[in-house]
């Protein structure tokens, strides 16, 4: 037995029909939050992470941080960073999923004319960061993350 029904007609839903929508709804939600943060929408976050989400960078960048929810962090970047760039641009160069984890390859660039970026003060000059954001998604919803900003040299944190 092949486990054919005759008299079913029509196309079969697969495993890979439903994995495939589940992911496109990933990319989906991860294009729709950077738009927002991007815009300045910074509460954005608190939508699109789950109130449980971790990153594997914390312990690196902000040890006093773990174990807390470190949501409100992800919105402080953005705000950040468009005060020190105010002509800000952000651009997702890369995207690629497999299942549940969706990889970002991302730019930042603008002129450091505004605020401090960490400790650096504004240079007036033109930069570029980049980074890679690794994502797993659970309902709809960024739970961990991987990744960061490759060159900080631009704006002299190196």
């Amino acid at each position: 037995d092949t486990g054919a029904n005759p008299a079913r007609r029509g196309p079969r839903r697969t495993d890979t029909t439903t994995r495939k929508q589940h992911t496109m709804s990933n990319l989906h939600a991860l294009a729709v939050y950077s738009g927002r943060m991007a815009q300045g929408d910074y509460d954005a976050v608190y939508e699109y992470f789950a109130d449980h989400f971790i990153s594997h960078v914390t312990e690196r960048v902000n040890p006093d941080a773990l174990g807390t929810d470190i949501r409100a962090r992800e919105g402080e970047f953005w705000q950040m960073a468009r005060q020190a760039f105010p002509d800000m641009d952000f651009a997702v160069n890369l995207v690629l999923e497999s299942g549940d984890h969706v990889v970002s390859n991302w730019t930042l660039t603008g002129t450091h004319s505004g605020s401090h970026y960490y400790d650096v003060p504004p240079s007036g000059q033109r930069v570029t960061i980049n980074g890679t954001a690794v994502l797993r998604f659970e309902n709809g919803k960024v739970v961990e993350h991987w990744g960061g900003p490759h060159c900080m040299k631009g704006v002299g944190l190196v």
